[in-house]
């Protein structure tokens, strides 16, 4: 459920046009090492994008960069000899991207491709906008009639790029100056003692620059200050010092040259130690750039940030979110950035956070969904415990059924499986997460699907059928998934791809009969707890009425809430548990889901 801040920023967003133009969904046809087709949609003001190292974050955020009208994309991604930019069967580096039209009223869609090299001296790192393709999923442009005037926002062939002020801050590169000195400029300086003599001898003249605000300073006939150089505001060194978790009294900004590149140092003060000439330490540089770059950005930017958890603890990393929250407010902005920070994270909500997967089959990313909860992102993280067995059933409600029918057999047990739950229902799970499963081969992993989701007969063995006959296969497995499912394979010629997709549809109905079980009964979880809960006469006067809204109204008459006010998922969700709790431990079904997962955890290694 949002917080304060995350309903005012989804109420604006949904019922005002004070954030437009927004970005409301960016897709990849062809793109570097992206899924054909990967689509992000933009529901909030806030988005993180969240992988593991190589799932193309970063990509996307260049993507993003260079959407906007001035901006390209060509800025940060060009072919080299080592990282050529390869086009394939005459298709172009592309992606899409959408954003309201407000002349015609709905979203529009916007083409970017690579332009075409050519010996004539075209560019080959520049990005041009394209009339639609149709194959891409985009729509015909509207004729416009002879002698009519250009309706607004397009031209005859396309619609015109957004404009918007794009920043894009990546703060693995935001070194000081005396970091990209000392750590990454060693080929004049080879030695640490050399480094250490420049650093001293030019020290005292930066000083000097930083404490009279200086616009110029000739330093060996060459002007040193290449930038600004001045003190934060109250405002910036507020909003550091918040970030930070201590109180500064003054922050100076210099960018310079005077140890041979071209970088910002940060001098800082506090009211306990005076330590303006030290230079500020990676972290509070982070922080520092952070603060400066949004808050002068001007309203309703289009702000990327690249991993900005970089050198700060987790306590800063939150209050990092609470400040990006405050300024997408005030300011309007649409803020997305790449992250590996649970605490960043677990601050946004599901829809708000995007998690990248590489697909075992092709090596290339794709988005789990459009929605994720904190609990899987941390999952694609990396953060479940080693040992563990992961549980993935279908909402909170079945996990907590899950834990309740393991308690009676320890603490030790119960700690041998972590149980979440993955938004998206079955469909998600059938169509996106198994397959990866399977192809991984995940010994770990187990899924707990609702009751009702059981097939009549269970998935067939593979083994059991020839290849002759493996279309059989196929349709088993629509069957009992309840839906088509696409298993990406690799190109090639021949049948290679024939041969590739029958192996792994082989191995996905093996893994699955192995790792796919249901709850007990017919239903949802919400029917199961209602058919085997101690109920009273009051609760069965409920019968009737929708199961869900039957514990609505349980939760209602238990804490004397009256209609017209509202209950939370969270007080239906306390209630439920407390009617779980009178299901008694050797109860049939609690004892047929404890044996599934005893078996379970005796196929672990101990």
């Amino acid at each position: 459920m949002d917080n304060l801040a995350q309903a005012q920023l989804r109420r604006i967003l949904r019922d005002t046009d004070r954030f437009e133009p927004f970005v409301r969904h960016i897709r990849f046809p062809f793109f570097k090492n992206v899924e054909l087709n990967t689509q992000i949609d933009f529901t909030y003001p806030i988005t993180a994008l969240v992988g593991a190292n190589g799932s193309n974050k970063s990509s996307i955020l260049r993507a993003l960069y260079g959407a906007p009208e001035g901006s390209n994309i060509g800025d940060y991604w060009f072919s080299t000899a080592t990282d050529p930019i390869v086009d394939a069967g005459g298709r172009r580096h592309c992606y899409v991207y959408g954003y309201r039209n407000n002349a015609a009223q709905r979203t529009v869609e916007v083409l970017l491709q690579r332009s075409p090299f050519n010996r004539n001296g075209g560019n080959p790192d520049y990005w041009e906008s394209s009339r639609p393709v149709l194959e891409y999923g985009m729509e015909r442009m509207e004729d416009i009639p002879p002698d009519s005037p250009l309706p607004e926002g397009r031209s005859k062939t396309r619609w015109n790029l957004i404009r918007k002020n794009v920043v894009y801050v990546d703060f693995r590169a935001e070194l000081s100056a005396f970091d990209k000195f000392f750590y990454h400029n060693g080929l004049r300086y080879t030695t640490n003692r050399a480094k250490k003599e420049r650093v001293r001898a030019r020290a005292p003249h930066l000083k000097y620059a930083i404490e009279t605000g200086a616009p110029q300073y000739t330093y060996h006939r060459l002007n040193r200050v290449v930038g600004e150089n001045r003190s934060l505001t109250d405002e910036e060194r507020a909003a550091v010092s918040h970030i930070l978790g201590r109180q500064y009294t003054a922050i100076s900004i210099i960018k310079h040259s005077f140890f041979d590149c071209e970088a910002r140092t940060a001098i800082m003060k506090t009211a306990e130690l005076n330590y303006s000439e030290a230079f500020a330490g990676s972290g509070e540089f982070a922080a520092i750039m952070l603060v400066v770059n949004v808050l002068n950005a001007p309203e309703r930017s289009l702000i990327l940030l690249d991993e900005p958890e970089v050198s700060l603890h987790p306590g800063a990393q939150d209050r990092i979110m609470t400040f990006l929250e405050e300024q997408a407010l005030k300011k309007k902005h649409q803020i997305v950035l790449s992250t590996h920070s649970p605490a960043i994270v677990r601050r946004l909500p599901a829809d708000a956070i995007k998690v990248l997967v590489m697909s075992p089959v092709t090596g290339k990313a794709t988005l789990a969904n459009q929605t994720a909860t904190a609990d899987e992102a941390f999952f694609h993280l990396g953060e479940p415990n080693p040992g563990r067995t992961l549980l993935v059933v279908e909402d909170t409600l079945a996990a907590e059924i899950v834990k309740q029918a393991l308690q009676p057999h320890g603490e030790a047990m119960v700690n041998r499986f972590d149980v979440r739950f993955f938004p998206g229902g079955s469909e998600t799970l059938w169509g996106h997460y198994l397959p990866i499963y399977a192809a991984e081969n995940r010994s770990d992993v187990h899924v707990f699907l609702d009751g009702d989701k059981r097939p009549e007969t269970p998935l067939v063995d593979p083994a059991t059928v020839p290849d002759a006959d493996h279309a059989r296969i196929v349709d088993e497995i629509e069957r009992v998934a309840g839906r088509r499912i696409t298993f990406p394979v690799d190109g090639g010629t021949g049948g290679a791809n024939v041969a590739q997709l029958r192996t792994v549809q082989r191995n996905f109905a093996t893994w699955s009969r192995e790792h796919v079980h249901y709850l007990p009964g017919a239903g949802n979880p919400e029917e199961f707890l209602w058919q085997n809960m101690r109920r009273d006469d009051d609760d069965n006067a409920l019968a009737d009425t929708p199961v869900k809204e039957r514990f609505e109204q349980i939760t209602r008459r238990e804490m004397r809430v009256a209609n017209f006010r509202s209950v939370t998922s969270a007080d239906i969700f306390a209630t439920q548990r407390r009617r779980l709790a009178t299901i008694p431990e050797d109860h049939p079904s609690m004892v047929a889901i404890a044996s599934e997962l005893l078996a379970i955890a005796g196929r672990l290694p101990d």
